[in-house]
């Protein structure tokens, strides 16, 4: 089986599109990986042959089946926007994270990202248990989560629409014996709100390690790597 054979039953296994990710993961299913450098060669034939589109950050479909993907929902009510605003931030993130070159997960599977359903975007089918299961089930509703080579937890992304901060705060409590990094995606006229829940005792352990980012600065990242291809964490360090 050549590779392009090979790449196209892993888009057919995962709803006819993946991430590159995902790709190099899986596609050892069909064929061996031979070559010098043969992640070079698979994404050098998802950018070159016109059986494979690109539709996202490092994220490609079959061009044969884009009318078979899952359509985004179109809002009718302000609620439902927010969902749809929500859930554009954590397929931005999943895909920020996968080109990266992390293990993505996010427990709000079935939500769909302009056309890509997070369940087939992220990288992880199940939270890595990594430590204590009843930890395991604290965290595993966080937004987002990238985890290392190890499935050890890196960063960890809440997004919030509301300037309700509490709850997400104390998730990431949960791992503050881990070294990971917690961010905060909300509005950018909620982050005095946010600094105020952090700034309780509670939040001491984390709070060093805690950092906001505005939606906007997540959207502006999420289209520069797209052109830039190559995503920078340093963004997420700032």
């Amino acid at each position: 089986m050549t590779y392009s054979e090979a790449i196209e039953k892993v888009l057919l296994d995962n709803g006819y599109f993946s991430p590159l990710k995902k790709i190099y993961k899986e596609i050892v299913k069909y064929r061996l990986l031979t070559g010098k450098t043969p992640f070079n060669t698979i994404q050098a034939i998802v950018q070159r042959n016109p059986k494979f589109i690109k539709i996202g950050l490092g994220t490609y479909a079959l061009t044969e089946y884009l009318d078979k993907l899952p359509k985004t929902p179109t809002p009718k009510t302000s609620s439902q926007k927010e969902d749809n605003k929500h859930t554009a931030i954590q397929g931005m993130l999943i895909e920020i994270g996968n080109a990266e070159g992390y293990d993505t997960y996010s427990w709000d599977k079935r939500a769909i990202f302009e056309n890509k359903t997070l369940s087939n975007l992220m990288t992880l089918e199940m939270c890595p248990s990594f430590t204590y299961e009843t930890i395991i089930r604290r965290i595993e509703r966080i937004d987002v989560l990238w985890f290392n080579e190890r499935h050890f937890p890196k960063y960890t992304f809440e997004v919030e629409h509301t300037p309700q901060f509490k709850n997400s705060l104390l998730k990431f409590t949960e791992l503050c014996d881990f070294s990971t990094l917690f961010y905060i995606v909300a509005y950018p006229e909620n982050e005095d709100k946010y600094r105020y829940e952090l700034s309780r005792p509670v939040f001491s352990e984390i709070k060093d390690r805690c950092v906001f980012k505005s939606y906007d600065q997540v959207e502006q990242m999420y289209l520069k790597s797209i052109e830039k291809v190559k995503v920078s964490t340093e963004f997420f360090l700032k």
